[in-house]
């Protein structure tokens, strides 16, 4: 698995790479970095107190009203017990990889994006669908979103509101 997230990783940054070289006024692809900060919800906020991660987005503009994007993490969700979950370390690691649309008006956007979330809850399916619809203001180097995640896992889903930063680059 760890090799799955480092090539999808790798090809993302090779992707932001190759379109450094748009030789057109506006840049129609796009290579984010940023923070995320998470307050957990139902069955997530029984067990953590917040959360905060690390996140890459790279994002293609069709047009200035339409864009699609991938974001791709790793967050860390702190235990409330010192034992964790059914005993394991104070933390939990989550890995969201999701894949949407965003319309765009004014610096503002809608949208959202489906994929794969894993949570590393030992005993426990962690892992599983992901949506995630978000809004936001795209401010042209810096990017702010409200999202509200939810990964589905064998014994109902493990859901958390966001705030989330984005230097681009």
């Amino acid at each position: 698995m760890t090799r799955n997230i480092l090539f999808v990783l790798c090809l993302l940054s090779s992707i932001s790479l190759f379109a450094q070289s748009d030789d057109g006024d506006e840049k129609t692809f796009h290579f984010g970095l940023g923070g995320t900060l998470s307050l957990p919800l139902a069955s997530l906020k029984e067990s953590t107190t917040y959360g905060v991660g690390f996140e890459v987005q790279p994002s293609y503009s069709f047009s200035n009203e339409m864009e699609v994007f991938v974001q791709v993490g790793v967050g860390v969700f702190k235990s409330k017990s010192e034992n964790g979950i059914n005993g394991n370390a104070g933390s939990i690691l989550h890995i969201p990889m999701i894949a949407g649309l965003r319309f765009k008006t004014n610096g503002f956007f809608a949208g959202g994006g489906v994929g794969y979330g894993i949570f590393n809850i030992e005993g426990l399916a962690g892992k599983g669908f992901m949506y995630s619809p978000q809004i936001g203001y795209d401010g042209g180097s810096i990017e702010f979103g409200l999202n509200y995640s939810t990964t589905i896992v064998k014994k109902g889903s493990l859901s958390y509101i966001g705030l989330k930063i984005f230097r681009k680059l």
